[in-house]
């Protein structure tokens, strides 16, 4: 198991860029940083369906994703609350569902 230790900005840039290079940075209201990415769906029920293929590979993890879904538009973002940021175990997930985004 990955140790669950927030990562640098330095450190997180690097990660992404090897593991994850389609997902983004960004910070929640309280400066929290976490990672995202965009899934466009054709249609409200695919998109639905891509929800539920990522809620299959965060709980086959234990590893699980704050989902936020605007009709056909779904946000998945990671981070790792008990850190208070982006740990390897965010950007491995991530890396882990991109192809679900294809």
């Amino acid at each position: 198991m990955v140790e669950k230790i927030a990562l640098t900005d330095q450190e997180l840039d690097q990660k992404l860029k090897e593991l994850a290079p389609e997902w983004k940075k960004d910070a929640n209201e309280k400066g929290v940083p976490f990672i995202y990415r965009v899934h466009h769906a054709k249609a409200y029920m695919e998109g639905i369906d891509f929800v539920h293929k990522v809620a299959e590979a965060a709980e086959a993890n234990n590893h699980h994703p704050d989902i936020l879904i605007h009709y056909k538009r779904i946000t998945v973002r990671y981070w790792t609350h008990t850190a208070s940021g982006v740990t390897l175990a965010d950007v491995q997930m991530a890396q882990k569902i991109d192809p679900l985004f294809n």
